[in-house]
């Protein structure tokens, strides 16, 4: 009787970090191994002397996000040109939760325009609440007032990094803040 192994094939998302402005090649390069891949990206404002301009620009500069069972593919995207090094947290390859990187679309596809990315040491931290109305009900976040305006705090700790959106007040479902 022959016994056959099982070999869990599991896929997270990890970050790889990216030479700079070469987030998009490099994201080429990865789809065409196969390989699932999300760059977060928003449109910015850029003024030059003659003209203003949007340009496509990604959230986190120089960070790549990735599907894959790290053993088995690291390696192959890490031979790539504009592939500088994986993310590591606490000495590990950082990883970000499925809900993680759903909420990042989330953000981007109801609030393209109205999302701010800062430094996760330069926030000050909040109240944790439930959303109680809008596409958000339902969910945590950390608020943050400022001038009578309501932000949602999306923290993503394997990065260092907090996205932040304006919400009306009202759908905190609270009677003042």
């Amino acid at each position: 009787i022959r016994q056959c192994e099982t070999i869990m094939s599991e896929k997270f998302w990890y970050v790889i970090y990216t030479k700079p402005r070469s987030e998009k090649k490099l994201k080429s390069e990865i789809e065409d191994m196969n390989i699932e891949t999300f760059l977060p990206c928003i449109n910015t404002k850029k003024q030059w002397s003659d003209r203003l301009k949007y340009i496509e620009t990604p959230l986190f500069p120089s960070y790549l996000f990735v599907k894959i069972n790290y053993k088995e593919d690291s390696l192959n995207i890490l031979k790539r040109a504009n592939s500088v090094a994986f993310l590591f947290n606490e000495g590990k390859p950082a990883i970000l939760e499925e809900s993680e990187i759903e909420l990042i679309k989330l953000f981007i596809l109801e609030y393209p325009n109205k999302i701010k990315l800062e430094e996760l040491e330069k926030i000050k931290i909040g109240n944790e609440v439930e959303i109680k109305k809008g596409v958000f009900a339902g969910r945590k976040g950390i608020i943050e007032k400022i001038k009578n305006k309501a932000f949602l705090i999306l923290k993503i700790n394997s990065l260092n990094k907090i996205l932040k959106v304006e919400i009306k007040i009202q759908d905190l479902g609270l009677e003042s803040i």
